[in-house]
């Protein structure tokens, strides 16, 4: 979809391909509704995981309690929400996202889970090179977001 919107539109893409086609175009608002759609139905389950791991890692011990889910839960949607309304702009929080969860899962976890779960030999070497790039290569992403927001503005 990306190759496809930057050879149709070239350097002019958006963020969000589907606005560069114009607001009256039934195909494209029947795309738009399904793109919300898939939105809709992607937020409960992404508030599921993150539920579970904020409730293990914090009260590990403890027996389930519906107030602290309603709490969780209330807190996960309205921070989703207040980031949805404070954001016009969808290519800045891909950027985000990018910068951040891309480095993370490709250069920084697994050399992490490696150093973690083998012995300490000059065989972790390689793995610790592999976090140092990918934590450099985040914060220069990141940084480079975040100006290009400020700068947009």
């Amino acid at each position: 979809m990306a190759l496809a919107g930057f050879l149709t539109f070239g350097d002019k893409t958006l963020g969000n391909v589907l606005n560069n086609f114009p607001n009256d175009n039934i195909m494209v608002n029947i795309a738009r509704f399904c793109f919300g759609l898939n939105m809709l139905t992607t937020m409960p389950l992404e508030a599921f995981v993150c539920r579970e791991v904020m409730t293990q890692y914090w009260f590990r011990d403890e027996p389930f309690n519906p107030n602290r889910h309603i709490i969780f839960t209330t807190a996960l949607n309205v921070s989703a929400m207040t980031l949805a309304l404070l954001t016009c702009d969808l290519g800045a929080v891909f950027e985000l996202i990018g910068a951040t969860s891309a480095c993370a899962l490709a250069y920084i976890f697994p050399p992490l889970c490696y150093i973690m779960l083998s012995t300490r030999s000059w065989k972790t070497i390689p793995a610790v090179v592999c976090v140092v790039f990918g934590v450099t290569v985040m914060f220069i992403s990141l940084f480079q977001a975040i100006g290009k927001m400020i700068r947009s503005k």
